[in-house]
């Protein structure tokens, strides 16, 4: 059989389909993604003399003793190697008497594995072996490996890729090889896996991350080109907006006055300012906004949303704010609702609980441009939801949401200018990776008399301090939040259980306090039952999982006590200790874990206690465990980064400028010599570039 790139790699001989089930979990499906399944590193052949202790080695010997040798761990097959200028013993458990009788006197073999000492010995424990001929290769790839697979059996298949002779394309202008002195595709695919030089594996690795930034970033830069011809030019200014602010002014000014407080009336940050004004702009050009708005928990995403729909609304047009949860769109309509009606504004709530009765009344709303600023979950991306005039998208929290659903929305209208916001704060340089087709707008400054929080982290064994400070805040009149991973007793985990810690808890030390309890599970009618109790003062302590994690907003709340903090990821936590910067007192966070963790789960609970800075805490995020997450479904439709390390900002930088001249040069990519990116991107990427209309 003739392979090609996209052969599956089912296909290949001697893998078929239950290796090729394995070979999925290193994200192995073709040839193609074998042939760029990079090496963690090399493994030379060394002379048994120049070994190191502790290493992963590969040396070469005959065979002059083997025999049986009784341990505590049971019997052990013993081989002894030399090469002429020293002996190693190969140590083998579990070995077949079948296995044996190919290890003859004066065999030369090859053996490949850790070096350690027995006695004053060197030796090797389950050693690789190849009995003949040994490898050639001066260098031998060690490649992450997935169950059974072994080093040796991805070299054999990888050896089997090569010897059909397949054609493998170049993807890279040569006019860019030559300039950033990169080997041609072939060249480095090969040297990947076959090195003569380690230096040459290197170029190989580096030639292929360019390769995936580059193709990355190309497609961020033909859909930013693509989206910025077409748009609606919104009318400039807005009385709507500013009728708003003023409200807004008025409220925060009655409420400082009746409790005696004089820090002033209610205003913009520079920040915020700064913001809204990048955020007109692009309304009233002609080109589609397509912008993400970036801020840290309490820094205020919300009212710029909400003064840039107000712009949309005054030209004619619908918004729409699309909330992941719907906690938080509840809480959303119900603050606006009480400003909003008194500059005139109809709004509209579309969530999934509501009964059929009021769905039907508010999608006819919708449909009739009745509601002019409509808040909703998932459920307003159904086909059965027809808008009048969608000129404007609020997508709140956009990492709960995946492409697809980005792309329903935004297909409700023709050219609808798009706002995504996001509390997980993300360095900037990754950003511009992940959202390269967005514009990007950061709100680094916080509105003054946000709260002070003060983050602590104890073990479990010590939870009665946490609970004598939580008596301490509800004495003053204060509430508080416990959080729990899971909602029941998991068998799996031994984790407490919100459900089981409520019972517990409410008929135990806090009996003497109104307890509520707020999790998924609960329908719409109990949710708005517990919240509006926790808001208006009616229950002291909300028990709840990660459902309250984004947009609960209860000033009086100061205490926040998190159970298994060490399951929670850093961005999780911080929007967790979020909820508490909704006040002007100094609020407590207290972190509980077992005293028993792993290295990388107390580097993460040592951050969030010492750090607030949410920008900080995702670089930190990133060092700990990489930028999976952070690309997360972003990455649906765009070319996977296998290879290249997102917080390497040199190359990341480098490319980015590279692509974007490209496309802003040669939008069509017309010109002769980017007729290779022109091929590429019809003949791999067709497909992906579809969903990169999800904005």
């Amino acid at each position: 059989m003739k392979y090609k790139v996209d052969t599956p790699i089912q296909y290949l001989k001697g893998v078929g389909p239950e290796a090729a089930k394995v070979f999925k979990n290193l994200g192995v499906e073709t040839v193609e993604d074998l042939l760029t399944l990079a090496p963690k590193r090399y493994v030379g052949k060394n002379l048994i003399k120049d070994l190191n202790l502790n290493e992963e080695s590969r040396t070469v010997g005959r065979i002059i003793n083997t025999g049986m040798r009784r341990t505590s761990r049971g019997l052990i097959f013993a081989v002894q190697l030399s090469d002429g200028t020293g002996t190693i013993n190969l140590s083998f458990f579990n070995y077949s008497k079948k296995a044996t009788s190919n290890f003859k006197w004066n065999k030369l073999i090859e053996v490949e594995g850790i070096v350690s000492f027995w006695g004053r010995n060197l030796q090797i424990v389950n050693p690789t072996v190849t009995f003949s001929p040994p490898d050639e290769e001066k260098f031998l790839p060690i490649y992450p490996l997935s169950q059974r697979l072994t080093h040796k059996y991805i070299r054999k298949v990888v050896r089997t890729a090569f010897a059909n002779d397949m054609k493998i394309s170049e993807t890279l202008p040569s006019h860019i090889l030559e300039k950033e002195k990169l080997p041609s595709r072939e060249e480095a695919i090969h040297n990947l896996h076959f090195p003569q030089e380690l230096k040459f594996a290197n170029l190989a690795r580096q030639r292929l991350e360019f390769e995936e930034v580059f193709w990355f970033q190309i497609l961020l830069a033909l859909r930013k080109k693509k989206i910025k011809k077409q748009g609606i030019k919104f009318e400039k200014g807005s009385e709507l907006a500013r009728q708003f602010y003023e409200t807004l002014r008025h409220n925060q000014s009655d409420k400082k006055s009746k409790s005696s407080k004089k820090n002033g009336e209610f205003k913009l940050t520079n920040a915020q300012r700064r913001v809204i004004w990048e955020i007109y702009k692009d309304m009233e050009s002609d080109s589609k906004m397509n912008r993400l708005l970036q801020g840290d928990v309490g820094s205020g995403k919300t009212i710029i949303a909400i003064l840039s729909m107000l712009k949309a609304v005054e030209s004619g047009y619908q918004a729409v704010l699309m909330a992941p949860t719907e906690v938080l769109a509840e809480q959303h309509y119900f603050k606006l609702s009480r400003y909003l009606p008194k500059i005139g504004i109809k709004l509209g709530l579309l969530i999934g609980s509501l009964s059929a009765q009021d769905k039907r009344k508010v999608k006819e709303e919708i449909k009739n441009g009745k509601a002019q600023i409509i808040i909703g979950t998932h459920a307003l991306i159904e086909s059965s939801v027809t808008f009048k005039n969608l000129g404007f998208i609020v997508i709140d929290e956009q990492h709960k949401f995946g492409v697809v659903q980005r792309l329903k929305l935004a297909k409700k209208s023709k050219s609808p200018d798009i706002l995504v916001l996001t509390a997980t704060p993300i360095p900037r340089s990754l950003a511009l990776t992940i959202y390269g087709d967005l514009d990007i707008s950061i709100i680094d400054e916080m509105p003054p008399g946000v709260g002070e929080i003060c983050t602590k982290w104890i073990y479990a064994n010590k939870i009665q301090e946490a609970w004598k400070l939580v008596k301490s805040e509800l004495k003053q009149g204060r509430q508080c939040y416990i959080v729990y991973p899971v909602i029941d007793e998991s068998e799996k985990l031994d984790l407490k259980a919100a459900q089981e810690e409520y019972e517990k808890l409410s008929t135990g030390i806090f009996k003497d306090y109104e307890v509520g309890l707020l999790h998924g599970r609960l329908n719409r009618k109990e949710k708005a039952k517990v919240m509006k109790d926790f808001s208006s003062g009616k229950l002291n302590i909300l028990i709840a999982t990660t459902v309250i994690e984004v947009g609960i907003d209860i000033p009086n709340a100061s205490c926040m006590v998190i159970e298994h903090a060490e399951r929670f990821g850093l961005s999780q936590l911080h929007q967790l200790r979020g909820r508490l910067r909704r006040g002007k007192t100094k609020s407590h966070c207290i972190l509980i874990s077992p005293k028993k963790l792993g290295g990388i789960a107390k580097e993460r609970l040592n951050a969030i206690e010492k750090e607030e800075d949410g920008f900080k805490l995702a670089e930190k995020d990133l060092e700990l465990r990489g930028a999976g997450e952070f690309l997360g479904t972003r990455q649906h439709g765009l070319p996977e980064l296998k290879l290249a390390n997102i917080m390497d900002t040199q190359l990341l930088s480098r490319v980015r400028n590279i692509t974007f001249k490209i496309i802003e040069n040669d939008p069509r990519l017309e010109k002769p010599e980017n007729k290779i990116i022109a091929n590429t991107v019809n003949y791999r990427y067709r497909e992906k570039f579809e969903f990169l209309e999800g904005g």
